[in-house]
């Protein structure tokens, strides 16, 4: 309740002062991609391969062609085609759009894939159940220093926001969606990238200027993998030198 009257108060601010807000889908979107080019700045993944999971409205995807990659790979589903086909014979960029479930590539299609220096992952993990798994399977595909954009919607239940869980909607899924069975909370995300290797971990303040509502619902980061990562793995006390990686079954 307090986010949302610090919301209403900023939207009447901002309009009293002639504050230009943004015009388009979800705002904390844009203030997201401003955040990756204040630490990264614009010419670090110039001429660099970039990996879109779940492109939907293309706003974020021509956020991506102004960085100037080499590459802008996409994954979609098959539902979301003619939202695609809207804007992306617009884009400028060398583009590929892959319309298959990422997260169920078989082995050699996954493999040809290579890697990349950007990933980005909006709006997309809550809508799996094997949330670690998939973002093991993201973390192997960036290259050394390259990065992971990450946004997701988190646990509503004010019982468990601070608590390091996951909330579990079964056999009635989350306000009756095919897709929203596990809704992990911020403490969970953060304890997953850092089963899968990540070390620098940046959470991102993009809810802040005109989403203060949902801040406490959603949750973004931007993380970088390092050499000295260290992924996190099973039965390391049991097994010398064990290589069972946390989130990596096949």
């Amino acid at each position: 309740m307090f986010n949302y009257i610090v919301w209403i108060i900023k939207k009447f601010y901002y309009r009293f002062t002639g504050f230009e807000t943004y015009d388009g889908t979800y705002a904390y979107r844009k203030y997201l991609f401003d955040e990756l080019c204040e630490i990264y700045g614009l010419e670090f993944f110039k001429n660099k391969r970039i990996l879109e999971i779940g492109p939907k409205d293309g706003e974020d995807t021509f956020r991506l062609q102004s960085l100037n990659p080499s590459e802008i790979v996409m994954f979609d589903l098959p539902d979301k085609t003619s939202e695609n086909n809207k804007w992306i014979n617009k884009l400028e960029v060398n583009n590929k759009l892959i319309i298959e479930n990422f997260l169920y590539l078989d082995k050699d299609k996954y493999n040809d894939l290579g890697n990349f220096d950007l990933i980005y992952f909006t709006g997309v993990l809550y809508h799996n159940p094997e949330q670690l798994k998939f973002l093991k399977k993201l973390y192997d595909k960036l290259n050394s220093e390259g990065v992971l954009v990450l946004e997701s919607a988190t646990t509503r239940n004010i019982f468990l926001k601070r608590r390091n869980v996951v909330e579990v909607f079964f056999p009635e899924t989350y306000r009756g969606t095919t897709t929203i069975t596990h809704l992990p909370s911020k403490k969970a995300i953060i304890s997953w990238l850092k089963m899968v290797g990540f070390q620098n971990i940046f959470i991102s303040k993009s809810y802040n200027v005109e989403d203060y509502n949902v801040k406490d619902s959603r949750f973004a980061s931007i993380s970088q993998k390092l050499n000295s990562d260290n992924p996190s793995v099973y039965y390391e006390k049991q097994i010398e030198d064990s290589d069972y990686y946390i989130g990596g079954s096949t």
